[in-house]
């Protein structure tokens, strides 16, 4: 993980431990306790010594950057006459996440394997299995500078907004299009698939083993998925969080670093494209505020040489809708359980349900007449 400099609008995205220097203080605290979250700190220092055959000496300060549905992140500085004088970014995902299975260790392998195709990615320093001494998997990265673009891109002159729409696109039909790119099992035999029926029954089964019951919107959009689930299509690297909250930029058009690849997967590159639509509807509706539907669409198709499929597109942005709510229905089942702590679902799409109201009136727009559950 990264932290960032400071920028137009270079702020916090609402899961990740990034902040700007104006905010840094508010945001990054320093760990100065024994134990987080059930993470033995001092075990952790010398893991993190130890991965780097550092003297204990060599550590300055350790401070908690923060972490969303998936992560603790911690940053390590250390000593300027230590032998490694940059910073490093520690992520360790909770025994009890809203996302497993997750694997710290196959992310790992799978940003080295990004890594080396060109994909702007963190570079990974070193990863442990949840059997050695600290008793949780984690991964050391490094430390990546940059600045955070919160949607809406306030502040960012209209050119701006349209190389960074340029290099977003870019990017994600980069990664669509190492399809064909021979993978060991190792890079991603760890992650769910995210292709229709992988996507269903991960979440589908998760949710079954709460107690939560689920509103009748949530229940019905599941109705609709599973009624007009599409046949598999193309299988690529599926990054499943793909958002602005979730690069890093040196500049306008020039990205630092794609981040938090830990919902990462095997499946259909309309995933990423429902995901990073599923806050629009019209043609004019706004992409994150750096472009529209239709020209981000249009980009897209021009810069993969591949026409998108409305009627699926429409379904995959439904799936990505309906994907968060089950994330933050499993964290607040997790809640409700006192294995996860992490309150901000509890105040999210639960409370504030715009975004199941966008999915509803997408598919009445579709389904028009035949809105009935007896039409599913």
């Amino acid at each position: 993980m990264t932290s960032t400099t400071t920028g137009p609008t270079a702020v916090p995205a609402d899961s990740d431990p990034v902040s700007s220097k104006a905010t840094e203080q508010a945001h990054h605290t320093d760990l100065t306790t024994d134990e987080h979250g059930g993470i033995d700190l001092q075990v952790l220092d010398q893991q993190v010594l130890a991965a780097f055959d550092l003297p204990a000496n060599a550590l300055a300060r350790r401070e908690l950057l923060g972490g969303g549905l998936s992560q603790t992140t911690i940053r390590y500085r250390f000593t300027p006459t230590s032998p490694l004088t940059s910073s490093v970014i520690v992520r360790i995902p909770p025994v009890h996440g809203p996302l497993a299975p997750y694997s710290p260790e196959g992310e790992a392998a799978l940003m080295r394997w990004l890594g080396g195709h060109g994909v702007a990615v963190p570079t990974v320093l070193h990863s442990s299995p949840a059997d050695g001494p600290l008793g949780r998997a984690f991964l050391i990265s490094e430390e990546v500078t940059g600045d955070v673009v919160r949607d809406g891109a306030l502040g960012y002159t209209d050119e701006d907004k349209r190389a960074l729409a340029q290099a977003y696109t870019t990017a994600l039909v980069g990664f669509h299009g190492l399809s064909e790119t021979p993978r060991s099992a190792e890079v991603l035999g760890w992650a769910p698939r995210k292709d229709p029926e992988g996507v269903i029954d991960r979440w589908t089964r998760s949710l079954t083993e709460t107690e939560l019951t689920l509103p009748d919107f949530h229940r019905f959009l599941t109705d609709w998925l599973v009624a007009r689930m599409p046949t598999a299509g193309g299988v690529t690297i599926v990054h499943g969080d793909y958002r602005l909250g979730n690069v890093l930029w040196h500049r306008p058009g020039e990205m630092a670093a794609i981040l938090d690849w830990e919902e990462a997967g095997e499946g259909d590159p309309y995933f990423d494209l429902g995901w990073t639509l599923m806050g629009t509807d019209a043609p004019g509706d706004s992409m994150m505020g750096v472009l529209s539907r239709r020209d981000f669409l249009a980009l897209y198709e021009k810069l993969s040489g591949t026409e998108i499929d409305r009627e699926r597109l429409l379904w995959w942005e439904v799936a990505a809708g309906w994907s968060r709510l089950c994330m933050e229905a499993k964290a607040i089942a997790l809640i409700g359980e006192g294995h996860y702590f992490d309150l901000r679902p509890l105040l999210s799409t639960y409370l504030n349900r715009r975004l199941s109201i966008n999915l509803l009136e997408k598919i009445q727009r579709h389904e028009g007449t035949r809105i009935g559950s007896e039409h599913l």
